[in-house]
């Protein structure tokens, strides 16, 4: 950190004024508006769902659970974290859990199409739960459409082979 000295007060100068630039920052921050996507060149991509109804969840902001990688149930052990993603609506990023350890990073959503990339997580020892991590995980690189049927979310690659299958839980 460079620091500039002015007039012989130096240093203690700058921690007299440290309290004013740090609130100037955070009124700045806190002042700072939100870049409208009204007027943008794209519009929002939409919430596509096969056999819709009034109970199907939105695919952002819904905590779902993982059943099955490809055509195998998933059973989570009572000692083991489920494995789930969630979709955040206002950052595009997905966080979850992989079985073991918290997953994150980040999606592109245009219609049905759905990309993942930047897929990540902790490295924590856990005595159950990394077989289906170490599959899950990779497989949502693989996934390049989705689908909701009911309370289910099917995510499939490009040529239509299911890769995961999950049920809309309640957030924990």
């Amino acid at each position: 950190m460079t620091i500039w000295r002015d007039n012989d007060q130096g240093y203690f100068a700058l921690l007299r004024r440290r309290p004013t630039v740090i609130l100037s920052g955070l009124i700045a921050i806190g002042c700072a508006r939100q870049p409208s996507t009204e007027n943008s060149e794209s519009p929002p991509a939409r919430d596509t769902t096969v056999a819709p109804s009034a109970a199907s969840p939105d695919l952002r902001t819904t905590r779902w659970q993982l059943v099955a990688l490809g055509d195998k149930a998933v059973a989570v052990a009572d000692t083991q974290r489920a494995p789930h993603i969630i979709l955040q609506a206002g950052s595009n990023q997905v966080t979850g859990s992989g079985g073991c350890n918290r997953m994150f990073g980040v999606y592109e959503l245009n219609g049905d199409a759905l990309r993942f990339s930047g897929i990540g997580s902790t490295k924590m020892a856990c005595p159950s739960g990394t077989d289906i991590e170490t599959t899950f995980l990779p497989a949502l690189l693989e996934v390049a459409k989705w689908r909701v049927v009911g309370r289910q979310l099917e995510l499939s690659d490009s040529a239509g082979m299911v890769l995961a299958r999950f049920d809309a839980t309640a957030p924990k």
